[in-house]
């Protein structure tokens, strides 16, 4: 009994020095009928909120194993093929800032994912919900490392700290109808494992804490980010049919040089021409027509294919081909269009490639910033 209660006393003083917690939605948008569990590191508290109410606790130390089912209703928890717990939800609580649970679904892939935090599992649906409860400095680790990889200068890192902590408090409860802040997804931000450990990140973290980007009327600024924007970043409102304040296209020359600048892709003649006339009608007998489609320029971002007239806008062509961007020329050889296509990624807002060469060059963070969001201002998010 003392154990038990010195472990909540643990967990409610963990909970009250880090109150500014975030839930993330792990493998959201994915149906899971069972999640498999090992401690890594550290040690954990399962509780599990009983069909009667009351509450059941088990201990899991370093190393230990356990699979995490649905039977529809209930959340079941096994260690060693033994049913342990059967309950409406459970929790897994954390009991020192370090530790950290490796997680997997063995029916979609062997691979484990490493987090921090605590956890969450109930039924939704009919399937497993996990939410990894896990303060925000700490979340932002993992984000940069997910969204910008290694190898980079600190200034770019400092820059994605400060718009992913922008974009994760102002989009906080995207998901709450789902019953978590945020998903793990590129849907928000990538967050597909812990924090890596890398000194660089987490100094970047830290030295840009709780600072945020505003507008001028002291509002979350937008801060939408992709990996290049070929050379000129893209109007939000050929993406996603709406104006956002303070985005809009304009040229970079940072990223032209950068590894997905540029990519090429053939597709079937007929298979492009199918799409064009069934979904918008394009007249492949008009001779005019025909020949507007042999050959395709953009040499500055189009919202639409061709000429407006046809109504075919390029964000559909991206989506339907899954293509890497919609900054493409079109030209047809023979039997196939090829497609010379320009960065990766909606285009919209920061261009990440570009603002590491900015870094690279020595620009500071708030000047990477100034660059990409002119019109924002740093300051500190409130409590």
């Amino acid at each position: 009994m003392k154990l038990i209660s010195a472990i909540f006393f643990l967990v409610v003083f963990w909970g009250l020095s880090h109150a500014q917690n975030l839930r993330i939605g792990l493998y959201a948008g994915m149906s899971v009928k069972e999640f498999q569990l090992s401690i890594a590191s550290g040690a954990y508290l399962l509780t599990a909120t009983m069909p009667d109410g009351h509450i059941e606790t088990l201990a899991l130390q370093t190393l230990a194993q356990g699979k995490f089912k649905c039977n529809g209703t209930f959340v079941q928890f096994y260690q060693g093929g033994v049913l342990r717990l059967e309950a409406i939800q459970m929790e897994l609580l954390q009991l020192a800032h370090e530790d950290f649970c490796n997680w997997s679904v063995p029916a979609i892939s062997a691979k484990t994912r490493a987090y921090e935090g605590s956890f969450e599992l109930r039924v939704s649906k009919g399937s497993l919900s996990l939410v990894n409860n896990i303060p925000i400095e700490t979340y932002l680790e993992g984000v940069v490392a997910c969204e910008g990889g290694p190898g980079h200068q600190k200034a770019y890192y400092q820059a994605q700290a400060v718009i992913s902590r922008t974009y994760a408090l102002q989009n906080q409860s995207r998901h709450q109808k789902e019953g978590f802040d945020l998903c793990d997804r590129v849907h928000c931000q990538a967050y597909l494992h812990k924090r890596t450990g890398s000194a660089l990140i987490d100094t970047a973290v830290f030295q840009t804490n709780s600072i945020v980007l505003l507008n001028a009327s002291g509002q979350y600024y937008p801060t939408f980010f992709h990996a290049n924007c070929g050379g000129q970043t893209c109007e939000p409102q050929d993406v996603w049919n709406e104006k956002i304040d303070g985005l809009y296209t304009f040229k970079d020359t940072f990223c032209v040089h950068t590894k997905q600048a540029t990519w090429v892709k053939s597709i079937p003649l007929q298979t492009w021409t199918n799409f064009l006339s069934k979904q918008y009608g394009f007249p492949l007998t008009d001779s005019l027509s025909n020949a507007l489609l042999q050959e395709f320029r953009q040499p500055v971002r189009s919202a639409f294919y061709l000429h407006p007239i046809y109504g075919i806008p390029m964000r559909d062509l991206r989506e339907q081909f899954k293509l890497k961007s919609s900054f493409f020329d079109a030209v047809v050889v023979g039997e196939e269009v090829i497609l010379y296509g320009k960065g990766f990624g909606h285009g919209v807002g920061l261009c990440q490639e570009g603002a590491m060469q900015m870094a690279k060059k020595g620009y500071t963070f708030d000047q990477i910033l100034g660059f990409y969001y002119p019109g924002a201002k740093l300051s500190e998010a409130a409590e």
